[in-house]
């Protein structure tokens, strides 16, 4: 049996790299030595298509003599990665072949699961230090033209604060428009004022810009103009990122809080939610929680009363359901799940809980978009991931390099941090010139 290589439009939770869309027009035009090189550059960052294709490649002998062991390797590594076609073609071939035959296919799926640099997106454990107060914060200039427009979007920066409270060095991680606010989210933020510690501190912030709610019919006309999620799903890596940077800007401007469920149906026909661009304040609200701190997702009845507490990061769930279950929300709390967020001593903050597919989520865009080769979503997730932290570390990444260095340093290994800054000024990363001479 001839096996195709799966288009990303034939299997929307398993889209890939370095670029996807090269290899797969390398492919096309016969071309298997280079496409086959494509795509073994996308296997080291998890990407479940690229091994699929090898795996099709192997068994079909496209630019090589056919080999089913390699091609039973390579179909259970793209399962292992998270392809849910490529289970009932591993049985298939495993049954065709002999006990030596499938060994030396499992020998191999281990050698090549060593080369996996990105899994699991996981959070990247740093030191937790206290925050200075902000004492002043200057509001940056909408861009003329973007009024004009009437464009709307977003800037997220990485910065530092000195030990008197000010902003020396600050430098966009990522925005969308792309470019559009950058200028003047930086400028603004150079003029930040926060509390004198005598400590250096570094930090990243999200600025958004809009005049007024974000409206849904802007979202879908930028969707539908620029065919954000025909290409996404097609497999553009470029199309992939915007579409996450544009559906996190939407995501961070609700007042609901986001749940992200992976069982949900990736159903491409499905828009978001009306409800989401709900902007009545009333759906945020504050509630006396004695006792309680942290974060929660609880259920409520029609009353308000806490029902069930359904998560509680980094606590104990028995002691935090014992805490709240069977307290009121308040008078402005119906029927649902909320989420609930307190510091030590004060109110808790309370939002409604919207669940969305994958579909909808930005990292889901953005580590797709990333497993095909996107620099900015590769960054981007390098900022909350060890995984990508260390493979951008390991590609001499210059961006990553300096943010990693600065984070080093404050956190006590200055040599360390000192290496990385230089060599990204090695390669004449100005930014990390500048952190250098703050730090």
């Amino acid at each position: 049996m001839r096996y195709s290589l799966l288009a990303a439009s034939l299997l929307l939770s398993s889209m890939a790299h370095a670029d996807l869309l090269d290899a797969l027009k390398h492919y096309e035009q016969q071309d298997f030595a280079k496409a086959r090189i494509e795509f073994s550059q996308l296997v080291p960052l998890g990407n479940e298509m690229a091994a699929f294709n090898l795996a099709a490649m192997y068994h079909n002998g496209e630019g090589t003599e056919a080999d089913p062991v390699k091609a039973l390797a390579y179909f259970q590594l793209a399962d292992q990665l998270g392809d849910n076609r490529a289970a009932a073609i591993v049985s298939k071939l495993s049954a065709r072949l002999s006990a030596g035959q499938q060994q030396q296919a499992a020998t191999l799926v281990s050698q090549l699961l060593t080369q996996v640099q990105i899994q699991e997106l996981g959070p990247k454990e740093s030191n937790k230090t206290e925050f200075p107060e902000a004492i002043k914060r200057h509001e940056p200039q909408y861009p003329e033209e973007a009024a004009k427009r009437g464009q709307f979007g977003y800037v997220v920066m990485r910065f530092i604060v000195d030990e008197e409270g000010k902003v020396p060095v600050a430098e966009v991680l990522g925005s969308y428009p792309d470019k559009v606010f950058d200028r003047n989210s930086v400028r603004a933020l150079r003029q930040w004022q926060y509390a004198a510690t005598g400590k250096k501190h570094q930090a990243q912030v999200l600025l958004t810009y809009s005049l007024g709610p974000v409206s849904e019919s802007k979202v879908n006309k930028i969707i539908k103009e620029h065919k954000l999620l025909d290409y996404a799903i097609a497999g553009s890596p470029t199309h992939q990122y915007a579409l996450g940077s544009l559906l996190d800007l939407v995501t961070t401007s609700s007042y609901y809080f986001i749940d992200i469920d992976k069982q949900l149906p990736l159903d491409p026909n499905q828009g978001l939610p009306s409800e989401l661009y709900n902007t009545k304040r009333s759906l945020y609200f504050k509630a006396e929680l004695p006792g309680f701190a942290g974060n929660a997702k609880v259920s409520a009845n029609a009353d308000g009363i806490i029902t069930k507490v359904l998560s509680a990061a980094n606590q104990d769930l028995a002691k935090v359901s014992q805490q709240l279950v069977g307290k009121s929300l308040g008078n402005k709390a119906t029927q649902g799940n909320y989420h609930l967020w307190a510091e030590p001593g004060k109110d808790a903050r309370v939002q409604p809980v919207m669940t969305l597919s994958q579909l909808h989520s930005p990292n889901y865009w953005w580590g797709m978009a990333a497993k095909n080769g996107n620099l900015d979503a590769q960054r981007r997730l390098a900022a909350f991931s060890g995984q990508w932290e260390n493979y951008l570390l390991q590609q001499n990444d210059p961006q990553v390099q300096t943010w990693s260095g600065v984070r080093q340093i404050l956190e006590g290994d200055k040599a360390a941090g000192q290496l990385l800054l230089d060599k990204a000024i090695a390669q004449k990363y100005a930014t990390a010139a500048e952190l250098k001479a703050a730090l």
